[in-house]
């Protein structure tokens, strides 16, 4: 009667398993975020020039670091604010109660 020698193929599969195990930690780096960090209520929020943070209020208001426009000159001030920049990044926050279309 003729059977099988499965040893061999039991260390192969063995092998493969940890080489397996060995690699996949290895794939699993994410991208790096940079999150704004929302100041402590005792010290005066720091203005750094290059942040530019768009707020959407309830009702349709809109604030550019702090100063109210509206949403006709909302594009000519971006575009004046980053016309100089060699990062064109900005930041969107929205009051909860602000409609998600706005």
């Amino acid at each position: 009667m003729a059977s099988m020698n499965v040893v061999p193929l039991i260390d192969i599969l063995l092998v493969l398993l940890i080489l397996f195990m060995v690699i996949t930690p290895l794939g699993t780096k994410g991208l790096e975020a940079l999150v704004p960090q929302i100041p402590s209520p005792g010290r005066a929020p720091v203005s750094a020039p290059d942040v530019v943070v768009v707020e959407v209020l309830n009702g349709g208001g809109l604030r550019i670091n702090g100063e109210w426009v509206t949403w006709e000159t909302t594009g000519p001030c971006l575009s004046d604010i980053f016309r100089l920049r060699g990062q064109k990044i900005a930041f969107v926050s929205g009051e909860n109660s602000a409609r998600f279309g706005d």
